[in-house]
């Protein structure tokens, strides 16, 4: 594979980690939104609960009294639904962050991979460049060696 087209899938590789880390930072933000509605319903049942007290020590009749609490079971199941769905945004949170993990590792292992490339490259033009420098330098010394011998 060239080098080129190596640096293309390197820079493929790095889109693919900025997808996977947006894909999993909106993940991290339904999870938080799911999150916020589920102590929304919490408050909400508390509050109803708290008006059902003030009400109650004034006297609440018997068909009240049903009223309300069948409303806070709802509420209730109205929560447990909620949680029970809550598992899975939490399960997508963790996919995408094991995708962007995964891609992160990706990415790296093909940067290291071109910089080894590079590496040897540069070694190569080196060696090739010592060899020339070498061989003008034996050049020039039999050059002296049979201007001198004249």
């Amino acid at each position: 594979m060239s080098r080129d087209a190596l640096q293309l899938v390197y820079e493929q590789r790095e889109k693919q980690v900025n997808q996977a880390l947006k894909a999993y930072q909106h993940a991290q933000q339904a999870l938080f939104e799911q999150r916020q509605q589920l102590q929304n319903l919490h408050q909400y049942r508390r509050q109803y609960t708290n008006q059902l007290s003030e009400k109650g020590s004034q006297g609440v009749s018997i068909a009240d009294l049903g009223k309300y609490q069948q409303f806070i079971v709802q509420i209730d199941q109205g929560v447990t639904q909620h949680q029970q769905g809550m598992v899975k945004f939490e399960y997508d949170v963790q996919a995408h962050k094991k995708m962007w993990i995964e891609a992160q590792v990706n990415h790296k292992a093909l940067g290291m991979l071109l910089e080894k490339k590079a590496k040897k490259k540069l070694a190569l033009a080196d060696k090739k460049e010592q060899m020339l420098l070498d061989e003008f330098a034996t050049f020039q010394y039999f050059q002296k060696q049979s201007q001198s011998g004249l």
